[in-house]
């Protein structure tokens, strides 16, 4: 791999974990409380255990986007790279679908399971909340991006060596 193409990988790993680490610090602070007839409600992001999951995924990919931004150019481990992003990619977009998918019901709720809607009881927290899956998704296809250019690097070295 050239010199530029290190460096454009490595820029964009580290954007990527910048985006998902803002991702989770977004969904942390997500709680409000409300009162509704002389009882106070508090909701927060820990209610709901697809936040949690999206929470464990995007600390784990911004962990992985650091080290790898600073792993050696040289190392040998570069060549997990491509296993290991498409196993971490899937992990955040299906942690980034169940959140949306939650989010979704708790702004719009279910009429065939009488859910209600609780967006305008707590406007901030659902803001909030897709607000963090919405960067999210910017991490995924960032990482997707960055899939593709490692397979097309692998690619490449293959046939180019043979």
């Amino acid at each position: 791999m050239t010199s530029n193409a290190t460096n454009f990988g490595r820029c964009m790993r580290g954007f990527a974990s910048v985006v998902t680490l803002t991702a989770t610090s977004i969904m942390l602070s997500a709680h409000e409380t409300a009162t509704h007839m002389d009882s106070s409600i508090h909701v927060t992001f820990g209610d709901m255990p697809s936040y949690w999951c999206f929470v464990f995924a995007n600390y784990l990919i911004c962990g992985y986007g650091a080290l790898l931004v600073c792993l050696p150019s040289k190392s040998h481990l570069w060549q997990l790279v491509v296993a290991l992003d498409s196993v971490l990619v899937v992990i955040l977009s299906s942690s980034c679908s169940a959140a949306l998918a939650v989010g979704l019901v708790e702004r719009h709720g279910s009429a065939h399971a009488n859910w209600q809607p609780i967006y305008h009881q707590f406007p901030s927290y659902c803001l909030r909340i897709l607000s963090a899956c919405g960067i999210s998704f910017v991490g995924v296809i960032i990482y997707l991006i960055l899939l593709l250019l490692a397979l097309q690097a692998e690619f490449n070295s293959i046939l180019i060596d043979i």
